[in-house]
């Protein structure tokens, strides 16, 4: 998505939320959204104050909050199992070697939104210290990496052989193609897209489609990072390139695909509530209950399970695959001292979160905030 494209977006996976937002470039995800050929230490639960004003605007039910209001033993369960996931809170790590000087791993959202790129002071302090800066895709929000991104993911949703909603019964593939009518998508276009792309498609929520189409220039997080490395005199790298994060994206299996399309078609759970759940969490520093966001903990709650099953495989396919290659190419980085590296926050936690994985190369890495 570049800039101008990106606005206040902030998600493009109905759950999506949970894989575009904390993990997705905002280049990528919002080229992935409007380039088909029809469409344009950390508090110990979420409070109220850290739900930011932008959730209201946008409609949408923080499902953590509303859990712990509905059913709090419900709520104890899944938040139980939340605070088992590894690494689970906080945003800012401090990473250290014997005679090393410090460096640092923070999780941003790929945001534009203030609560986003309003950096705290602990952060901008890391940030300042440092001389090397390694984000996912620098220049994410240029022209020429915009281009790039949207000619990939051109290539990869196309489905020469058509017949992409095929496997649905009739009645849910009746849904789902109006579903996507109503978004500029016809039966005849939808047949040759691949279901992770019409997935993805029907998971942006209202406010990130308006947001996109207002074509105000904004500064995403990982942008501003950037910037102010470069105003500093740090060198900024990169921790992938654009065709890694399409491919990752693209494996995502047809199966849970399709079923999310399902759910998406039936509003068994909202693109705006998912946006709204993952704000919450995000300015809360409690990454890991979105880990837990999936299995009976969660569906059983909540009767999400394609969005539960969707998570899973995108955890497993798009976020744990992008953890490891960017853990390796982040150690050498880190090691040199002096660093920060910034990913999206999903990556953080987790037994093959980015956290984990750093540490098992040896370093000490403890969190800041």
């Amino acid at each position: 998505m570049a800039h101008s494209a990106v606005g206040g977006w902030r998600g493009a996976l109905g759950v999506g939320a949970i894989a575009a937002t904390l993990a997705l470039t905002p280049c990528a995800a919002a080229q992935a959204g409007s380039s088909s050929p029809t469409s344009e230490a950390p508090s110990p639960r979420p409070t109220e104050d850290d739900a930011p004003k932008q959730a209201a605007f946008c409609g949408g039910v923080d499902l953590v909050r509303a859990l712990q209001v509905s059913d709090p033993a419900s709520f104890e369960r899944f938040d139980s199992a939340a605070r088992m996931v590894v690494n689970g809170a906080g945003l800012l790590w401090r990473v250290d070697a014997p005679g090393m000087q410090p460096s640092y791993l923070f999780g941003t959202m790929h945001s534009s939104e203030a609560f986003a790129s309003s950096f705290d002071d602990l952060v901008l302090r890391a940030l300042s210290r440092s001389k090397l800066v390694a984000t996912e895709l620098p220049g994410a929000s240029t022209r020429r990496i915009a281009n790039e991104l949207r000619r990939l993911v051109g290539a990869r949703s196309f489905r020469p052989q058509g017949g992409s909603l095929d496997a649905l019964p009739d009645s849910a593939r009746v849904a789902v193609e109006s579903r996507l009518a109503s978004i500029g998508i016809s039966h005849a276009v939808a047949s040759q897209l691949q279901p992770w792309f019409l997935a993805l498609s029907l998971s942006r929520s209202n406010c990130s489609a308006t947001a996109a189409r207002s074509g105000a220039p904004q500064e995403t997080a990982d942008a501003r990072i950037e910037r102010l490395a470069l105003e500093q005199g740090a060198t900024v790298l990169g921790l992938e390139t654009p065709a890694e994060q399409v491919d990752a994206l693209a494996s995502v299996p047809d199966e849970v695909a399709l079923r999310m399309l399902k759910d998406a078609a039936e509003r068994r759970v909202s693109p705006e509530d998912f946006e709204s759940t993952i704000t919450g969490l995000y300015s809360a520093r409690r990454i890991g209950y979105l880990l837990a966001m999936r299995g009976q903990n969660w569906a059983g709650v909540l009767d999400g399970d394609g969005y539960a099953d969707f998570i899973s495989a995108f955890v497993g396919s798009f976020i744990t695959r992008r953890n490891h290659a960017m853990a390796a190419r982040a150690t050498p980085i880190l090691a040199q001292g002096g660093a920060f590296v910034a990913v999206g926050a999903l990556h953080l936690p987790g037994e093959e979160g980015m956290v984990e994985l750093i540490r098992r190369q040896g370093f000490a890495v403890s969190r800041i905030w």
